[in-house]
């Protein structure tokens, strides 16, 4: 199943936007540059042409970024920078392969490389500089699930909303009831969080999805990162929780579903 869901052309969704205009334009081209390498992958010339046009425009992509960073003095701009080279690395020893591996293997692998790295990437290192660049207001306003996030699956999809449904509870408070209002409501997130990963642990094993184990202990991360958030509760300010609630449930929650619940909705409609 893991090479299969590579053998077709990973599209881009605006899912995966990360709120900045000209750099989801860029990202969305990567995305269309590397299906044109599926398209193409019975054309050797075709296909180091396209490939040849993906490195560049991935590179130039990286150095716009960068720039844009350094314009808000993002605080984590050199470690970006350092993924950004490692995924360029990366890239590279994919593509030296060309003449070594048949075009299906490399157009798979290319395919592999933009699902596994690059979006990764974009979901979690890019949307930590976009909620930098945010206000609390503005990322407030902005927080709420959205059809787009659904993975077509009825009530995985309903539970995956009332857990946004609950977030956006624990930011609605009054002066008078802020530390009981945020108390109650975390809790009850934590405690809806494990019942639906329970619920999509059961869904696994009944279609027989074979990365269920792995995808337990991703659940399980997330239930841990969730528990060590409660504990601090008592120690942060009203903005650094609304900050950190809202970075959990757009960055960590937002990925798994879109990273890896999507890839168990794939096995169900490939098997």
């Amino acid at each position: 199943m893991t090479d299969e869901i590579y053998l077709n052309p990973i599209l881009w969704d605006k899912a995966y936007s990360i709120g900045h205009e000209k750099i989801d334009s860029e990202h969305k081209r990567i995305f269309e540059l590397t299906a044109e390498v599926q398209k193409y992958k019975n054309d050797i010339e075709k296909i180091k042409k396209i490939i040849k046009e993906l490195i560049l425009y991935t590179k130039t992509h990286f150095y716009n970024e960068e720039t844009y960073m350094r314009s808000i003095n993002y605080d984590n701009l050199e470690e970006h920078i350092k993924e950004h080279r490692k995924l360029s690395k990366e890239f590279t020893l994919i593509v030296k392969e060309v003449n070594q591996i048949s075009l299906d293997q490399l157009a798979c692998k290319i395919n592999e490389f933009i699902y596994t790295k690059i979006l990764h990437h974009i979901l979690i290192d890019d949307k930590k500089f976009h909620h930098f660049r945010k206000t609390r207001e503005e990322l407030k306003n902005s927080f709420r699930w959205v059809s787009s996030y659904k993975i077509n699956e009825e009530i995985i999809d309903e539970e995956h909303k009332k857990l946004f449904d609950i977030a956006s509870k624990a930011l609605e408070y009054s002066q008078k009831d802020t530390k009981n209002h945020i108390k109650t409501t975390i809790t009850e997130l934590y405690v809806y969080m494990q019942t639906h990963f329970e619920h999509e642990e059961k869904f696994m094993e009944e279609i027989g999805y074979p990365n269920l184990e792995e995808h337990k202990v991703l659940h399980q991360t997330i239930i841990d990162q969730m528990n060590s958030f409660i504990k601090s509760l008592p120690k942060i300010k009203i903005v650094e929780f609304e900050k950190k609630l809202l970075e959990y449930m757009d960055i960590w929650l937002i990925n798994h579903i879109l990273f890896e619940d999507r890839k168990i909705i794939y096995f169900q409609n490939n098997r």
